[in-house]
């Protein structure tokens, strides 16, 4: 029943239940990940984008979303010559959409990240990031169906009496965060870092001009922890764990996985990658298992690819429809150099 799915989308921004959007190949646009990330590559520019669908097989309309993302790499020496600091400077632009009923969230972002220099024998930086966006969401009215229009007969044509609402807003958003990383030696490298998104708590409520109704509802802040090593234990094998705890509002998700980097010889232009990853989330009621996502990556000189397919456990276990998401993403990192930056492709 149509009139019940757009009762849902609309009620999760009052009641607050909605979260952000969330990507398998989290470090593809790393500036949404976290904005410390900006300018973290080992190259001068960065070009990525993704695409994500969810839900086909199990929705009569799935969710699609599409990213695009660049951010630049300035070895900065404002301070000493000889300084080896790092200034980066990205945006990205997110849309999120349900097609029939046009309802889509936005978001553009600006991110500006700096990258101390902690040591000359070992290398390692300390980086903090900044970000202001501009989030925006709308609906199409006139494809809404409500339970009062039905005519009991076979069509929606009486007039409705639901309170009217906002079908197209916007908010500004902000988020910080900090990374560490560190190459104690040349077959181990280790980072780490943490976001907090948010944190001016924009109001996402549909009903903002309502009078009848709660017409405030603020975005719940979000806290992202995230650690990855690159484990050389071969001349063509590299090991990259990795792990994300992902906490907004009463809600969280949990992930733990590994990667496995081939190359030929130590020769780095041609490279698959494999990986595995499984996720335990918290939502309203319980604790459960997510999503298992197998992921599979090519690398060819300057450009990536990956693929990535996350099954659900959950509606495995109970035979339930098919709410699984498939994820693809497309990099090209420019004039690529090794300057210690640790920062995984995927």
């Amino acid at each position: 029943m149509r009139y019940l799915f757009i009762f849902y989308l609309l009620f999760l921004s009052v009641l607050g239940l909605s979260q952000d959007i969330s990507f398998s190949q989290a470090y593809v646009t790393g500036t949404y990940l976290n904005p410390a990330l900006t300018g973290l590559f080992n190259g001068s520019v960065r070009v990525s984008t993704q695409y994500r669908e969810q839900g086909r097989g199990g929705l009569d309309n799935v969710f699609k979303t599409y990213v695009i993302s660049s951010d630049i790499k300035y070895n900065f020496r404002a301070f000493n010559k000889f300084s080896k600091d790092v200034l980066g400077v990205g945006i990205f632009f997110i849309n999120d959409r349900v097609e029939l009923y046009d309802f889509n969230t936005n978001m553009i972002a600006l991110s500006l990240s700096y990258h101390k220099a902690l040591g000359f024998r070992t290398k390692q930086y300390l980086g903090i990031g900044f970000q202001f966006g501009v989030l925006q969401k709308n609906i199409n009215r006139e494809h809404l169906t409500f339970e009062d229009m039905f005519d009991k007969v076979g069509a929606y044509s009486f007039p409705t009496a639901e309170p009217v609402f906002s079908n197209n807003f916007a908010v500004g958003d902000f988020s910080l965060g900090m990374y560490y990383t560190i190459s104690p030696g040349r077959k181990l490298k280790i980072a780490t870092g943490i976001a907090y998104q948010h944190f001016a708590g924009p109001n996402i409520s549909f009903y903002r001009k309502s009078e009848n109704i709660e017409n405030t509802n603020k975005l719940f802040h979000k806290i992202t922890y995230h650690a990855s090593m690159d484990i050389k234990s071969q001349s063509f094998l590299t090991w990259q764990p990795r792990v994300r705890f992902v906490a907004q509002g009463p809600y969280y998700d949990m992930e733990a996985g590994t990667n496995l980097k081939m190359t030929s010889f130590n020769w780095d232009v041609v490279a698959l990658h494999f990986g595995l990853s499984g996720h335990v989330i918290k939502d309203l009621q319980s604790v459960n298992v997510g999503a298992i996502v197998p992921f599979f990556g090519l690398q060819y000189n300057n450009f990536l690819i990956g693929f990535s397919y996350d099954v659900v456990m959950t509606h495995v276990i109970n035979s339930r429809r098919n709410l699984h998401a498939f994820e693809f993403s497309l990099s090209y990192l420019g004039d690529q150099n090794d300057t210690g930056l640790v920062c995984p492709k995927f």
